[in-house]
C-alpha cells in the first residue's frame, strides 16, 4: 500500500498513471459486452485446455507457440471464465506495454516524449482494438520491450531472458535478439573495441529460458520426425509456412511493400514524424546511444522482416508500433525546438504557423484515433448470440462427448471434448485429411464431426480446381459414414454449419 501511495504522489509516473488510468475504464467498457472468440483466440483457448488436460480436452496446433495457452488454460484449470480472465490477463499484458513504451521513452528522450510516446500506443486503434483480443501480438510486444528496458539499464540476464519469452509467446519475435545483437556489435565495430561479453550472457539467459520449450518438443515430437532436429524445432518448422500463407497474401507488389507504412498512418496521422526521426537519427547522431541505437535496430529488422514476407495482417504492426510511437514523439518534440528557435523577425509568422500546424495534426491524430477506439464497442454483441448459444453448447446436448472431428475451433472454447481439427491443406492444395479420415476412425473413435464453410477453413487458392473438388467432396464424404443431427447457417447468414454424429453414438443415445 505504501508503495501504491509512494508511486501516487510521484510526479514523474503521474502522467503515466493517467495514460493507463484512461486505457484501464476503456477496456473496463469493453468486458462489459460478450467476447465471441475469433478463430486464433479460440486456438490458444483449445490449446490451453488440452496443456493442462495432458491431451484429454481441447485441441493441439503444433505450429503455435506455447506461451499463451499456458496461461489461458491455467485460468480454465482454476475453473474461472476462461475467455473474461484471459482477455483481462491481455489487457493487463497491454497496460504493461504502455508503461514499458512510457519507461524507453524516459530513459531515451525524456519525460515529454515518454509521456505522448504511451498516449500516442494506448490510443492507436490497432493496439487498442488487440489489447482486448486473447492474441500472442500484446503479450509477446510486452516481453520485446521488457527485453529492451533491461538492455538499456544494462541488465543482460533479464534482458536475455524477456527476448526468450517474447519468442515463447511469438515465433517472430526471435528477431527481437537480432535487433539486441546489432545493438551490441555495431559501436564495437565502430569504435573497434569489441565488447561481446555483454551478448554472452543476453545470448546465455536466452537460451536457458527456451531450453524447457525445446526439451518438451524432443519429448513430445521425436515419434513422429525422421531426426532430432525435425523434433526440436518442428513448431518453428511446421510454423514457418505461414510466413507466406496465400489466404493472407497481397499479391500486388505496391501495396504488399507499402502495407505496414499505409497501416502505420492509419494509427495516427502524426506518424509521418517518423520520417523525420530517420533524419534526426543522424543528424543529432542517436546512434551513438546503444539504447537509441537497440530501438532503431528493433523498428528497422522488424519493419523489414514483415514487409518482405507476403503474409500480412494489421495486427502484426503492433510487434514494432512501439518503436513508432517514441520516434514519432522524439521528432514532434524536436520540430517543436526548432520552431521556436527561429527568431528572425520576418520569419516569426512562419514560426507561428508551423508551431499551429504541428499541434493541429496532433490533436487531429489522436480525434481520429480515438474515434475509431469508441467505434470498436459496436464490435461485439451485447448478449450471447445464437451461434455461441444454439450452436457451439450444442454438442451435450447431442451426447457427443468423446472426440470430435472439427472444421474450426470454436466448439474447443465451449466443450471439454477433444478436438481433432482437419482445417489445414497440405501445401499442395489437397485436404490431407481426406486420404487420413479412413485412418482416424480406425485408430480411434470418433463420436462426432463438425464440418462448416467458414473462411479459412481448407483454404484452396482460386486456380486450384483439384484442391477445389476435393473440398466440394468432402461433405458427401462425411455424410456417408456419419449422421447429420444439426444444421444451422450464422454469421448473417454466410456461414453454415453441420454437426455429425457417429451412428454408434446416436443409437446408444436412442437406447
Amino acid at each position: 500500500m505504501r508503495l501504491l501511495q509512494k508511486t501516487l504522489r510521484d510526479k514523474q509516473l503521474q502522467p503515466l498513471l493517467l495514460v493507463l488510468a484512461v486505457f484501464a475504464a476503456a477496456k473496463a467498457a469493453f468486458l462489459l459486452r460478450y467476447h465471441l472468440p475469433i478463430w486464433d483466440e479460440a486456438v490458444y483457448l483449445g490449446m490451453g485446455k488440452y496443456v493442462y488436460s495432458l491431451g484429454g480436452s481441447g485441441l493441439w496446433e503444433i505450429l503455435r507457440p506455447l506461451g499463451l495457452p499456458l496461461i489461458t488454460g491455467m485460468v480454465w484449470k482454476l475453473h474461472l471464465p476462461q475467455v473474461l480472465f484471459s482477455e483481462i490477463v491481455t489487457v493487463a499484458f497491454g497496460a504493461g506495454s504502455i508503461a514499458l513504451c512510457y519507461l524507453i521513452g524516459k530513459r531515451l528522450f525524456g519525460r515529454n516524449v515518454a509521456v505522448l510516446a504511451a498516449a500516442l500506443l494506448a490510443a492507436s486503434p490497432v493496439f487498442f482494438l488487440y489489447s482486448s483480443y486473447i492474441l500472442t501480438e500484446v503479450p509477446s510486444t510486452f516481453f520485446v520491450l521488457a527485453a529492451i528496458y533491461f538492455f538499456i539499464s544494462k541488465r543482460c540476464y533479464l534482458c536475455g531472458s524477456s527476448a526468450a519469452l517474447a519468442m515463447l509467446f511469438k515465433f517472430p519475435n526471435g528477431l527481437a535478439l537480432a535487433a539486441i545483437a546489432a545493438a551490441v556489435i555495431i559501436p564495437g565495430v565502430i569504435s573497434r573495441k569489441s565488447q561481446l561479453w555483454p551478448l554472452i550472457k543476453i545470448l546465455a539467459a536466452f537460451f536457458l529460458v527456451t531450453l524447457p520449450f525445446l526439451v518438451f518438443n524432443y519429448v513430445f515430437y521425436r515419434p513422429f520426425t525422421s531426426n532430432p532436429f525435425d523434433a526440436i524445432f518442428r513448431p518453428f518448422i511446421l510454423g514457418a509456412w505461414h510466413q507466406s500463407n496465400p489466404a493472407k497474401a497481397i499479391t500486388d507488389p505496391l501495396l504488399n511493400y507499402s502495407f505496414y507504412a499505409i497501416e502505420a498512418f492509419k494509427q495516427h496521422f502524426v506518424f509521418v514524424l517518423a520520417i523525420a526521426a530517420a533524419f534526426l537519427f543522424w543528424k543529432r547522431k542517436w546512434f551513438s546511444d546503444p539504447g537509441k541505437l537497440l530501438l532503431a535496430s528493433y523498428f528497422a529488422i522488424y519493419a523489414a522482416y514483415f514487409t518482405y514476407i507476403p503474409n500480412k495482417d494489421e495486427r502484426f504492426l503492433i510487434l514494432f508500433l512501439p518503436a513508432i510511437c517514441i520516434f514519432a514523439a522524439a521528432a514532434f518534440f524536436e520540430v517543436l525546438k526548432l520552431s521556436r528557435g527561429i527568431n528572425l523577425k520576418h520569419l516569426k509568422p512562419m514560426r507561428s504557423l508551423a508551431l499551429v500546424a504541428i499541434m493541429a495534426l496532433l490533436l487531429l491524430s489522436f480525434a481520429v484515433a480515438g474515434y475509431k477506439d469508441y467505434h470498436f464497442y459496436s464490435w461485439r454483441p451485447s448478449s450471447e448470440p445464437a451461434v455461441a448459444s444454439e450452436l457451439y453448447k450444442s454438442l451435450p446436448g447431442l451426447g457427443v462427448k468423446g472426440a470430435v472431428l472439427t472444421s474450426e475451433p470454436f466448439f474447443s472454447v465451449y466443450n471439454d471434448n477433444l478436438f481433432i481439427y482437419y482445417y489445414f491443406t497440405s501445401f499442395e492444395g489437397i485436404p490431407q485429411e481426406l486420404k487420413a479420415l479412413n485412418d482416424w476412425q480406425q485408430n480411434r473413435t470418433f463420436q462426432g464431426i463438425i464440418y462448416s464453410n467458414y473462411p479459412g477453413t481448407l483454404f484452396c487458392p482460386q486456380s486450384d480446381s483439384e484442391c477445389t473438388a476435393a473440398r466440394a467432396n468432402l461433405y458427401d464424404y462425411v455424410e456417408s459414414r456419419f449422421k447429420p443431427v444439426l444444421n444451422g447457417t450464422y454469421y448473417d447468414g454466410l456461414v453454415s454449419y453441420t454437426v455429425f454424429v457417429s451412428p454408434s453414438n446416436q443409437n446408444k443415445q436412442n437406447s
